[in-house]
């Protein structure tokens, strides 16, 4: 099993009104550059591309599930 602390990075701002961040594209595991959001369940998922965006909304429990 992978240690996900050693893999993603989370921040939270003070305030909590800001989502937990996950900095690594759960799809295709690349580091995003191009500021790709989607919000699920309070973390905010950051993806490569529109179309591994796309690809997490059609499913993002089996991405979630493979961290």
């Amino acid at each position: 099993m992978i240690n996900i602390k050693s893999i993603f990075k989370f921040w939270k701002n003070r305030d909590g009104k800001k989502p937990i961040c996950v900095s690594k594209d759960p799809v295709c595991g690349m580091t995003p550059t191009e500021g790709i959001d989607f919000v699920h369940e309070g973390i905010k998922y950051s993806f490569c591309s529109d179309h591994c965006k796309q690809q997490f909304e059609k499913d993002p429990k089996n991405y979630i599930e493979k961290l």
